[in-house]
């Protein structure tokens, strides 16, 4: 199934997913508006180069290509 416009089907499962994975990275002391991902990706730490490399298997460069520069400063850790 590719991602278009057309495919709603495709998209409301998507976006449950991104829902998801900004409710997992706020229960981890992250911003509520960022991604694992995106936070992971900005990030230095073993684990998280450890899960982006895992990650570029399904798709490459996908923690660098989440980063979002204007989200993150609502985390508390």
């Amino acid at each position: 199934m590719s991602p278009n416009s057309n495919n709603k089907v495709f998209w409301y499962f998507r976006n449950i997913m991104v829902g998801i994975d900004q409710l997992v990275n706020t229960l981890f002391g992250g911003d509520p508006d960022e991604t694992l991902s995106s936070r992971m990706g900005k990030s230095n730490c073993g684990v998280c180069n450890f899960i982006c490399k895992l990650l570029n298997f399904l798709e490459p460069k996908h923690c660098q290509k989440s980063i979002e520069e204007d989200e993150g400063s609502k985390g508390v850790f």
